[in-house]
């Protein structure tokens, strides 16, 4: 005796279920509404424009930092650039006659300015400058052929790369003094 399966309702319902989920998950792997595909417009490479900040820094190194500086990483030359090198006194602590903490300007030291920049592509998750990684707020260690010493990052801003040239790095970021003033 042959024993015939029959097909139930319950059987239909798990295959339309089945169905309709494979169809589901096909439209949304391939659908535009739910996928950028080559709408981001952070796809492309643009130069990041990196604001560094050290304190204290003996003036006879800043002869040694000039913009078009190569930054070095490895042993070897990155495509990461100085663009920018500004200084000013270094804001300082101080005592006065009375003996109160009064914010001043060291004699010596200068708190430096320098900006850099790299090509990079801003959707990545890591951004790297001179092959270092780069966040706000994240020690760099700026280093040059001739040049090299801590600072921390204060501002990152991205620049198409058509735009590089007209792009002034004094404009981008205003707000570049010390504490002091």
């Amino acid at each position: 005796m042959k024993n015939k399966k029959k097909f139930n309702i319950i059987d239909v319902i798990v295959l339309v279920v089945i169905a309709a989920v494979i169809i589901s998950v096909a439209y949304r792997i391939t659908s535009s509404k739910y996928n950028a595909g080559d709408e981001n417009l952070l796809s492309e490479d643009q130069y990041m424009y990196v604001l560094l900040y050290a304190n204290q820094v003996v003036p006879e190194t800043l002869d040694t930092l000039k913009p078009g500086d190569k930054l070095v990483a490895n042993g070897k030359q990155t495509s990461g650039e100085v663009v920018y090198v500004d200084s000013e006194p270094s804001a300082y602590i101080g005592v006065d006659d009375q003996g109160n903490a009064v914010l001043t300007s060291h004699p010596l030291w200068k708190d430096l300015y320098v900006v850099i920049r790299d090509k990079v592509n801003p959707s990545d998750v890591i951004l790297k400058a001179g092959e270092q990684e780069t966040r706000v707020n994240y020690t760099f260690i700026l280093k040059t052929q001739q040049f090299e010493g801590n600072s921390k990052v204060r501002g990152i801003k991205f620049v198409p790369l058509d735009e590089a040239d007209s792009t002034d790095p004094a404009e981008l970021f205003p707000n570049m003094t010390s504490y002091g003033e």
